[in-house]
Parts: structure tokens; sequence; C-alpha cells
């Protein structure tokens, strides 16, 4: 693929919390249309780094490119908001706003659509991830799943080159798991591009077209969900997916 397919280019990203290095220098590319997941033990830097990608937090060190445009030092940053998508793990709606009003109130207020214009766009999202009757309820009478599938339409009614995942099941009950990585498996189908940090084995296997496993503020190993998981090539990468097997049976 040439250079113009390029969606994201993180190079030697590095954060430091006080004395605590986060990210140790980290980098990786994606391309259009890919879907990454990373994988790795808590409190090792994967969400720090979504959070660096979405300038939630600012990096330390190194370079973030979404496409050909360098962003780490970008003052706009709702520009960049735009076109990088985030979903939360803890699912980040209004309670005081109904679904649809969770949906629009982006494309209103940073995008300056007309109401009219957002609504229609923002009840399209709803439809496509499943919750076309829903969208006049309010948070508080959403599932889990459903919370969190009303974040993904928010993320895709702005439109962006690239949503980013931050443990997007990790807030819900088993049952309603499966709903929301069915939204998240047709979003990849359909061509998003997709950097997911998550737990669910099941997904980076099928879904995904490369991991990252992370571990200590470093990018330990990255290869297909295939070599990944038949032949890892790293001692620790082994011992973190043999532990996963014996707790989840994945």
């Amino acid at each position: 693929m040439s250079g113009e397919d390029i969606v994201l280019k993180i190079e030697d990203l590095k954060k430091s919390f006080g004395d605590k290095e986060v990210l140790k220098g980290v980098s990786f590319e994606m391309k259009k249309g890919e879907t990454k997941v990373i994988i790795g033990p808590s409190g090792t830097g994967k969400s720090t780094l979504l959070a660096c990608i979405n300038m939630l937090v600012v990096p330390n060190g190194g370079k973030i490119w979404l496409e050909s445009e360098e962003i780490t030092s970008v003052k706009n940053l709702n520009k960049i908001r735009q076109e990088i998508g985030f979903v939360f793990q803890d699912f980040g709606l209004f309670s005081h706003l109904t679904a649809l009003k969770n949906v629009m109130i982006g494309l209103t207020k940073v995008k300056k659509m007309d109401k009219e214009a957002a609504r229609e766009l923002a009840m399209a999202e709803l439809r496509r991830v499943g919750l076309e009757r829903e969208a006049d309820l309010y948070p508080a009478q959403l599932s889990g799943g459903q919370k969190q599938r009303v974040g993904i339409a928010r993320a895709l009614a702005m439109k962006p080159k690239i949503i980013l995942f931050d443990e997007p099941t990790s807030a819900l009950d088993p049952e309603l798991i499966g709903e929301v990585l069915s939204v998240m498996k047709n979003l990849a189908l359909s061509g998003m591009t997709m950097l997911v940090v998550t737990h669910e084995m099941g997904f980076a296997r099928t879904v995904s077209d490369e991991i990252i496993f992370m571990e200590n503020g470093y990018i330990v190993e990255q290869s297909s969900p295939e070599e990944m998981f038949k032949n890892p090539k790293n001692q620790r990468t082994k011992e973190f997916l043999f532990k996963l097997n014996e707790l989840y049976g994945e």
C-alpha cells in the first residue's frame, strides 16, 4: 500500500505521569480499513496510548500523524477529535440527554449542523447500531450494552477517519457483551479503521488484522492473529496468552 493509505502513524510515543513512565517509546502505523487490537496486562499503558492519540492526554515525546498531518502539536483539538472517534469504557453519555440528543450534540455544537440535518444523521447512526426504537430514551433507561451502542453511534456520526475503542465491553454484564462486539464486527467489515483495546480474545482472533501485545509501556510483539495465537515469538506474550486461556478458556 502507498503512503496515502496510512491513516495513523505513531513514532516513539512517550508519556509520564510524575516519575512514572507509562509509555516508553511506542511506534506503529495503521492503514485505512484496518482493525488492530491492543492486548496486555492492566496498567501497561494501553488506555494512555489511546488517550494520547486523541489528545485527551498530551504526550511528553514522540509524534503522531493522522494521514499526512502531524497532530502532536496541533492547537485545534476539536478538529482532531472530530477525525479521531473515541468510545469510552464507561460510555461517557450525558445523563440529561436522550440517546438521540447524545448523538446529535457533537453535530450541532462542534460541526455546527442545523438541527434537522443533525437529527437525520443521528437517527441513521442509531439505526446502524440497532437502537432506532430507543432514540427518545435517556441513559438511565438503557442497558449497558445499549449505552455503549449509543456511544458508538455518537462516534460514527462525526464521520471520523479512525475510531479508538478503550475496553468497550469491560463495564458490561457478560450477557450484554455480544451485542456490542457484533456492532464492532460489522463496522470492521464495512471498512472502518479501528484501534481496539480489549480482553475479548475471540474478537481479537476473528476480527482484527493485527494484534499488538503491550507490557510495561512497550510494544513487546505485534503480528497477525493466527501468528499471535499459534506461534507467539516472545516468552511474555506466551505467558500472557496462556493465563488468559486458563481464565477464559479462549
